[in-house]
């Protein structure tokens, strides 16, 4: 990594910790990490470098003590309000479910770089610009997307090659991920950030076609189709398409989820990290997610909206799939969002 690249991955790591997470000179943080990928000792090499000469400042080798000795440590030396760093080459297991639950419980913040080891070499200077702090672009762009899709009743979709998606139903309270954590529950998240989703409250109005560039293998790695292939969707539900082999396995893994075989659209998804582009991949799944421009869900699952079907006792949702149209222009309502990989409201 060049001497610059070392200095900008210092410098966005000392602003998330500083304007996203308000650490002072009293804040504790811990940095829980491992060695077993070239970016997880990157990442960790600058957070020693920025938290230099704090004697609250902790580093944790993962792979050198057994899970309750880490837990103990944390027991001992952190308190809430404090910052749990988790600089991660796969995911961490600690507990018997998310650590980051877990430490979300502790009342400790939690920032969250998973499976770095999915990233390549080449793509270790995007990832680096990834968690670039654009607060001021990143917080007006979401509130006034979110403020659009609360009163969004149809949306249009027009994809690359001339495809064209349309749904026509008012929109779930939509879910934001734009480092602002003053008003959330629990603090801190998985990075990089950028993101806004809902879906439709109905899902059956999605109708038309999308191609689609890209979508997540059962790996949690990224898949780049050589071609955009098309995927047809009639009542909100997925009715056939151009499927790639690679892709098959999943529409019939998504089939079988429920005797019915109905595969619905879920998530709209808008991705807002404008350092990640599809010129500037990340092979990791979640990182990619944040992407500038859309991605939807194939599925049943979508646990943001998990009780919308509370009242089928028998329905499975287990399957979320996103997957990335080509797009070139997307509507709410009257107003053009997005044009030509750019947020244009």
């Amino acid at each position: 990594m060049t001497p610059h690249l070392q200095v900008e991955l210092e410098r966005n790591l000392s602003t998330i910790l500083t304007n996203q997470f308000g650490m002072t000179p009293d804040t504790g943080v811990m940095v829980i990490h491992d060695t077993q990928s070239p970016l997880s000792s990157l990442i960790t090499q600058a957070y020693r470098k920025v938290l230099s000469g704090r004697t609250n400042a902790y580093f944790v080798d993962y792979d050198s003590l057994p899970p309750a000795d880490i837990i103990a440590q944390i027991h001992s030396s952190m308190h809430p309000g404090d910052i749990a760093v988790l600089v991660q080459s796969t995911s961490f297991r600690v507990s018997a479910y998310r650590w980051r639950l877990d430490l979300f419980d502790r009342k400790l913040k939690v920032i969250e770089h998973m499976r770095l080891s999915y990233m390549s070499e080449e793509e270790i200077p995007t990832y680096i610009r990834s968690l670039k702090d654009e607060s001021a672009w990143l917080r007006p762009m979401a509130e006034k997307l979110r403020d659009l899709l609360t009163r969004t009743t149809h949306i249009k979709i027009e994809c690359v090659g001339g495809s064209i998606l349309t749904y026509h139903s008012a929109m779930e309270k939509p879910v934001v991920n734009d480092g602002d954590y003053s008003k959330t529950l629990h603090a801190g998240g998985g990075y990089p950030i950028g993101e806004l989703f809902s879906e439709p409250v109905d899902l059956s109005t999605a109708e038309g076609e999308v191609e689609v560039y890209a979508y997540p293998g059962e790996d949690h790695k990224m898949r780049f189709a050589q071609k955009p292939f098309l995927i047809r969707i009639k009542n909100g539900c997925v009715e056939g398409g151009d499927f790639p082999p690679e892709f098959q396995p999943l529409i019939e893994m998504m089939r079988n989820e429920n005797p019915d075989g109905k595969i619905p659209v879920r998530e709209f998804g808008l991705g807002l990290n404008r350092n990640i582009t599809p010129e500037h991949r990340l092979t990791e799944a979640t990182a990619f997610e944040r992407i500038a421009g859309l991605h939807l869900s194939l599925g049943w699952k979508h646990g943001a909206y998990l009780k919308k079907f509370k009242h089928e006792k028998e329905l499975v949702q287990r399957y979320h799939v996103d997957i990335y149209p080509s797009t070139r222009r997307i509507w709410l309502n009257a107003t053009l969002i997005f044009e030509d990989g750019q947020f244009v409201v």
